[in-house]
């Protein structure tokens, strides 16, 4: 009986990844549901405030349901409060919007380094998306 063969030649192969398949979010993703959110869209003249239903969450941006309408390339700000009351104030983009169902992707202006700590501190269900 031969030895199996357990060389680990294809490590050494070349990988290219198709950009159709790449996924292109580049940060782990926290499904929440203890975070209150609230978005306030920027307006010289009228400001508005209005809460949202956060989908999920990274340092780089988030996932949200609203029923009020936001535009694609609005310039907003996120509000998040979490039960322990730390509170984040982020200036962000809307850069996905699926009016019909009322969800929103939207990427944060800087990689928030300090709310990423705060939500893997203060996880408590093992969910990820």
């Amino acid at each position: 009986m031969s030895e199996p063969d357990f060389s680990l030649d294809f490590l050494d192969q070349e990988v290219t990844i198709d950009s159709s398949w790449s996924n292109k979010r580049s940060a782990v993703r926290y499904l929440r549901n203890d975070i209150r959110a609230a978005v306030k869209i920027k307006s010289m003249w009228f400001p508005r405030l209005f809460p949202v239903v956060l989908r999920d969450i990274s340092s780089r941006g988030a996932a949200v349901f609203s029923e009020k309408k936001l535009s694609k390339n609005k310039r907003i700000f996120l509000y998040l409060l979490f039960n322990d009351g730390r509170r984040f104030d982020i200036a962000a983009l809307v850069v996905h919007c699926d009016r019909e169902r009322g969800r929103y992707g939207i990427k944060f202006d800087n990689i928030e380094k300090s709310l990423a700590e705060h939500l893997l501190h203060t996880q408590t269900d093992l969910l990820f998306s």
